[in-house]
């Protein structure tokens, strides 16, 4: 039985295979995420737009009181937009290799914010493949760390 263990974060999406439980991963590729860990400020080129609102130079009192000024942006920001693609260009990686039965379960590791992006990009025929996820953010601890962490009974059926 082929395990298929994928470890993500901001920054990269690391693919691995592991046969039996123990046994050392063998590296199956990495997809970069070249704007990973960037901020709004550093993935926006214009500054948001800006709109006038508040008392709009209404009279109290002695003096004229003056607006507010309000930066508007979108519902959502850059960054949340941007590690949502990379998300799912992670879970269609994911979908195209088992399509070509390249493993048998699927081991996805990834930090509580970036396990949630995955569960909603993978497409429903994923989701039966699934023998576990880990909510830990071991993209940058070694191989140890991240066979430690998969569960045995992923390699049981």
């Amino acid at each position: 039985m082929n395990v298929r263990v994928v470890v993500a974060d901001e920054r990269h999406a690391s693919f691995f295979d592991a046969y039996k439980y123990g046994a050392p991963l063998a590296a199956r590729g990495i997809i970069e995420n070249p704007v990973g860990g960037m901020k709004d400020i550093d993935l926006e080129t214009d500054r948001a737009g800006r709109r006038f609102g508040g008392t709009n130079g209404v009279r109290h009192g002695a003096g004229v009181q003056a607006g507010h000024h309000h930066g508007v942006d979108g519902e959502r920001s850059t960054e949340r937009h941007e590690l949502t693609l990379f998300a799912k260009e992670v879970a269609q990686r994911i979908d195209n290799d088992r399509i070509k039965h390249e493993f048998d379960r699927l081991v996805i590791v990834a930090g509580p914010r970036m396990l949630g992006l995955l569960r909603q990009q993978l497409p429903d025929t994923c989701r039966g493949v699934i023998a576990g996820e880990i909510p830990k953010d071991l993209g940058q601890h070694g191989e140890d760390a991240i066979r430690d962490a998969l569960p045995r009974d992923a390699f049981f059926e």
